[in-house]
């Protein structure tokens, strides 16, 4: 007959361990059940107790390969011959997953649009009868469905240690579609604003060249720009020594195109002043004095007419 100390530690046991079994296994379902049970038997029993001579290394589990785990290793972005001629089960298995996905549209992640990585992945059924990726946004997160837009898409991928590329087709909001081109519309607002740069410039040189010009050039324009804003007065003072003469305020005078208003009502003049005193006028069309004296100095050409140039030619051909 046991005493009661044996008695009393067999109770005990019996009890913790089911308070184990409930904490540890009736806790878990049952996929994490058997999970739990192959990997003990792998770990302490198939290979060896770990750290011991035959078994693993100390604190090394060997995880349970899912049916997930060997799709994610053999499943194929683009499939070739080559991928479907491996006849293993996890071969068939993602063959199987690659042939219910629908490609025609893709699915773009723009996670990390800014370091232009982006990720792609066909369309599963779920999301063919719900319009996501044609209908809706076809990028990961988006449910915009107005203004959306298709563009083909050369994908370069990295799969299986191969660097790949494919063209794949795209339906994204306006949102969207600046983060999938978001490095060509950088580089574009870039060259813009370079080129404003530039030009800025190019006028801030021009300005420093006007100031160091001649000074009857720099007179010259100011005083266009005085007789274009309607200044009558504006060659008052200019013939001074070093300035415009007469006879160039007369020759620009009459280089001056009149108004069409002031045209219209035979008004005649540098400043089209006919009828109203310049009230209403456009202002007048200024050019700078020509000169023309290499013109006037070339003498007048004869022109011949057509029968004295033949007859000129047969009298060099007979005589």
């Amino acid at each position: 007959m046991a005493n009661f100390g044996e008695t009393r530690r067999s109770a005990f046991g019996r009890a913790h361990a089911a308070q184990h079994y409930a904490t540890t296994l009736l806790g878990l379902n049952a996929a994490d059940r058997h999970r739990k049970l192959v990997n003990d038997y792998l770990t302490y029993y198939a290979r060896g107790v770990p750290g011991q001579p035959g078994g693993p290394p100390a604190g090394e589990a060997k995880a349970v390969r899912t049916d997930a785990d060997a799709l994610r290793e053999h499943h194929r972005f683009i499939r070739t011959e080559e991928d479907d001629g491996d006849h293993g089960w996890e071969a068939r298995l993602a063959k199987r997953y690659y042939d219910r996905l629908f490609k025609e549209y893709a699915i773009v992640d723009l996670s990390f649009y800014k370091e232009s990585r982006l990720g792609m992945r066909w369309r599963t059924q779920k999301e063919v009868v719900s319009g996501k990726g044609q209908f809706v946004c076809g990028a990961k997160g988006c449910e915009a469905s107005d203004g959306l837009c298709s563009y083909e898409v050369n994908f370069a991928y990295q799969e299986a240690g191969e660097r790949k590329q494919a063209l794949v087709k795209l339906r994204v909001c306006p949102a969207c579609a600046f983060k999938l081109n978001y490095r060509k519309e950088k580089q574009v607002q870039k060259a813009a604003d370079a080129a404003a740069a530039r030009k800025r410039k190019r006028e801030r040189e021009e300005a420093a060249a006007l100031e160091t010009a001649d000074p009857l050039v720099r007179e010259a324009l100011q005083y266009v720009k005085r007789y274009a804003a309607g200044d009558k007065a504006a060659g008052e003072g200019a013939a001074g020594e070093g300035g415009l003469g007469e006879e160039d305020l007369l020759r620009a005078a009459r280089d001056v195109a009149p108004p069409p208003a002031a045209a219209a009502g035979g008004g005649s003049g540098p400043a089209g002043a006919g009828g109203a005193a310049g009230v209403g006028q456009a202002p007048a069309i200024i050019t700078l004095p020509a000169d023309n004296s290499v013109w006037e100095s070339k003498p007048a050409q004869e022109t011949a007419t057509a029968e004295e140039e033949m007859d000129a030619y047969f009298e060099g051909l007979f005589m």
